[in-house]
């Protein structure tokens, strides 16, 4: 039942986060609340559960997930300790059960002590902790499809990893059981479809939201502008770290000036069997020296510190080998900084090629380095693509636009289960 408070009519709407806030945790999802924050809360009551929350608790707005204690007796806890040390099948199912169900107690507890009841709880699908919850609570709770396991783990090559099946598993039937889905591209929720089997006839595709750029922190052409390409990314598989270098290396050879700056956390990656961090990367398949001079690893910047890039870079390049609805790509795009992206996931639905941006062939750094070699050489294309791109971001994924969609659905599921009811 919709929720009738101080607020009037707004509903009061959880949302689960991996941590908060967003300067403090620079994470997909914390970024994706974040932004929704600022269109939904004209429209709605959103109360955010944390874990970790980096700031003091604000009541019924902010509250921190890690500091509710779930009591174990010692019956619990011995069978916690005899569970690690099991390698059979049957037990580490046991084992990811008691896992997932302790992180849904404690987001139940938190629920349960709420003064404002909710009237929708949003989750990522990850881990399956939705399922659990709608099991043991009365609560609506809508999934939204971040980063499916079954999708993101293959690529990370985590197959062989203790709980890589079970997790697909129960994040499968956390999304079946969900009163409802979103999914920030049709290409993920497509996905999800054909490799679970499962129709889900009323989920709803809503873009992730990024905020309209100031226009002193926007993207402007300069004749003297220092040619680089920014990078905004992981160096790991799959945002495709190996495939960036690559790239650079090719526009590098043709021209002399254009220098690479890699902004990110190394996590590594495979290739033919063996482990790579990006210095050793770099010392391996880089070869020409007056091009490793033109690399710079920035690892981890701030929000600032990436506007600021983004609005001096010549051209961004995203070089995932899936991604779902990457807010990386919206900030350069909202930016107006001429962007290259590889053809894939919700990148597809984002980039409306040659209008907004330019897309390169999946997994190809010679595609990649042709459009921005491309773009370097055509300043008209790159102000023509640049201006799109603001006004685009501003029509399609505006917070204010996202926010009203995600209201709206979250409006439908409710009658939708009021009706299942009467």
């Amino acid at each position: 039942m919709q929720n009738l408070d101080s607020n009037n009519s707004k509903l009061a709407v959880g949302f689960i986060s991996p941590s908060w806030p967003v300067g403090r945790f620079p994470n997909g999802i914390v970024t994706y609340i974040h932004n929704l924050m600022i269109g939904i809360d004209a429209i709605a009551n959103p109360i955010i559960l944390a874990a970790p929350l980096l700031i003091p608790e604000v009541r019924n707005r902010l509250i921190d997930l890690d500091k509710l204690e779930i009591s174990r007796n010692i019956w619990q806890k011995l069978l916690d300790k005899i569970l690690a040390k099991c390698n059979c099948a049957s037990m580490q199912k046991i084992q990811y059960q008691r896992y997932v169900a302790k992180n849904a107690n404690k987001i139940l507890l938190a629920v349960q002590q709420l003064e404002v009841p909710l009237d929708v709880l949003e989750v990522e699908e990850s881990f399956g902790t939705a399922s659990y919850l709608v099991k043991k609570n009365k609560l609506t709770v809508i999934t939204r499809l971040h980063g499916p396991w079954f999708l993101i783990g293959a690529i990370l090559q985590a197959h062989n990893e203790p709980h890589f099946k079970l997790r697909i598993l129960f994040e499968g039937e956390a999304i079946k059981n969900s009163q409802g889905v979103t999914s920030p591209s049709l290409d993920v929720l497509n996905k999800v479809r054909e490799y679970y089997g499962i129709a889900l006839p009323n989920a709803q595709v809503i873009p992730n939201p990024v905020p309209e750029v100031p226009y002193d922190m926007q993207w402007q052409y300069s004749m003297s502008q220092k040619p680089s390409i920014l990078f905004v990314g992981r160096f790991d598989l799959v945002k495709g770290g190996d495939l960036v270098l690559e790239a650079f290396r090719q526009i590098a050879m043709k021209n002399s000036e254009v220098e690479l700056l890699f902004v990110g956390p190394d996590r590594g990656l495979k290739r033919n069997d063996e482990d790579f961090k990006i210095d050793n990367y770099i010392e391996r398949f880089i070869l020409d020296a007056d091009i490793k001079k033109r690399i710079q690893f920035l690892g981890h910047c701030n929000h600032e510190r990436i506007s600021e890039l983004r609005k001096n870079a010549l051209v961004t390049i995203v070089c995932s080998r899936y991604e779902n609805f990457p807010l990386s790509l919206l900030e350069s795009l909202a930016t107006g900084c001429p962007t290259v992206a590889t053809a894939v996931g919700g990148m597809k639905e984002i980039i409306i090629d040659d209008y907004n941006g330019l897309l390169a062939e999946p997994e190809s750094p010679e595609s990649i380095a042709e459009k921005v070699l491309m773009l370097i050489n055509d300043p008209e294309k790159m102000q023509r693509l640049s201006k799109n791109a603001i006004e685009d971001c501003k029509k399609r994924f505006s917070p204010e636009v996202v926010a009203a969609q995600t209201v709206d659905y979250y409006q439908s599921v409710l009658a939708r289960v009021a009706s299942a009811a009467t």
